[in-house]
């Protein structure tokens, strides 16, 4: 075939987050010698986030919203078909719940020849109501007919949707979410270094334990919990600071919270944060409350710079953290472990470097963003080659 792979990336929306960034880094990484990438996103977008998918075509469908509306799902869903069908597109490629259930229906009823979807987390976790986690199953069980292939960020999530019987075990494939691994896997001193300077950009003297979590400001999230264990903390050791970085709905909230706590003065919102690294840097200990992931990426990066974790038992955590060796790992909102585990880490500092040193040696190229966009590659050459389409590079 003389002409580029034409792929069609559809998600519900582009904010600041895990999936958003896997999916953002997917569309820039694709070799433009063999593909015209093009990436669709819904009204609800982070247009200034979004700006920043150069070298792909962005087109934004306001229809395709988040929250169930019949009118505007079936208007996103013809006009996604419209599309479809005059981009001849050889792949679509859907991520998230939304774009994932109209954009695989839109592409089987236009004869795509490869429909892919990834799996950035569970749309049918424990956290929703019984009646709508058994509808949202249900409706992925029917969706999974038109699906030729799952890519999953992590083996938990794989293991939840075969277990829940949707999709047969050989159309999914674990390719893991990526991210620039050499922003994090500093030498320790650089670690130190950009550590210290960040501290003295927020303020904080070096002799105050440090606390962070890093994720959008939203309610699965869990940093209610987060919060809630500070509160604990600061108890015990009433000069402990906590960083929160990212931005999100539940910001307003949040901030209230700390002064019905009576932690304001402990706890610094930072808003979403380029510098990722060196927020991080500056930690003792990295927390995770999130109460459902798909594969938590900000742990991976926590780990690779050496810091110990503590985290709820949220699908994927134990993908990364071993318990008792490079973090501990706490059940649902247990606010009282995860206090306790941040006490003991601050309290035994050898230990806790211990900790994050054998973190750093589980981080390996498997997390790094060229990996990742690789692997996509060779899946959708592999599975064009079984449809009977072969392409050659444009040079």
């Amino acid at each position: 075939m003389k002409e580029k792979i034409r792929v069609l990336h559809v998600i519900t929306r582009l904010v600041a987050g895990g999936a958003d960034e896997n999916t953002l880094a997917t569309v820039q990484g694709l070799d433009k010698s063999f593909y015209q990438v093009d990436l669709l996103i819904g009204g609800q977008s982070d247009f200034v986030f979004a700006s920043q998918s150069t070298g792909v075509r962005l087109i934004t469908l306001a229809e395709l919203v988040r929250d169930p509306s019949p009118i505007n799902d079936g208007i996103a869903l013809c006009k996604l078909m419209r599309l479809i069908r005059k981009g001849r597109y050889h792949i679509v490629h859907t991520h998230t719940a939304k774009a994932g259930i109209l954009g695989r229906l839109a592409g089987f009823l236009c004869n795509t020849p490869l429909v892919i979807h990834t799996l950035h987390g569970s749309t049918f976790h424990d956290s929703l109501h019984p009646l709508r986690s058994r509808f949202y199953r249900l409706l992925e069980r029917l969706v999974a007919r038109a699906t030729t292939q799952f890519v999953s960020v992590g083996e938990d999530l794989r293991e939840i949707y075969l277990d829940a019987r949707i999709g047969q075990s050989d159309r999914y494939i674990t390719i893991r979410s990526g991210f620039e691994l050499e922003r994090f896997q500093l030498q320790r001193s650089e670690v130190a270094e950009r550590g210290r300077r960040m501290r003295d950009s927020l303020g904080i003297p070096a002799q105050h334990p440090l606390a962070g979590t890093v994720g959008r400001l939203e309610k699965r999230k869990g940093h209610v919990y987060f919060l809630q264990a500070a509160c604990q903390v600061v108890k015990h050791l009433p000069d402990t600071v906590f960083l929160i970085a990212g931005d999100g709905p539940a910001s307003r909230d949040l901030m209230l919270q700390t002064h019905t706590l009576g932690i304001e003065k402990n706890v610094r919102f930072l808003g979403y944060r380029y510098d990722i690294e060196d927020v991080m840097a500056a930690m003792d200990v990295f927390v995770l409350t999130s109460l459902w992931e798909g594969l938590p990426r900000v742990l991976v990066q926590a780990a690779a710079l050496g810091k110990p974790i503590v985290s709820f038992d949220s699908e994927g955590v134990r993908e990364v953290v071993i318990d008792g060796d490079n973090g501990f790992v706490l059940p649902l909102r247990d606010v009282q472990g995860l206090g306790e585990r941040i006490i003991e880490l601050m309290k035994d500092r050898p230990a806790a470097g211990r900790m994050g040193e054998r973190g750093r040696a589980l981080v390996t190229a498997d997390w790094d963003v060229a990996t990742m966009v690789q692997r996509i590659s060779d899946l959708y050459k592999h599975l064009l080659l079984r449809k009977g389409i072969t392409f050659e590079p444009f040079s």
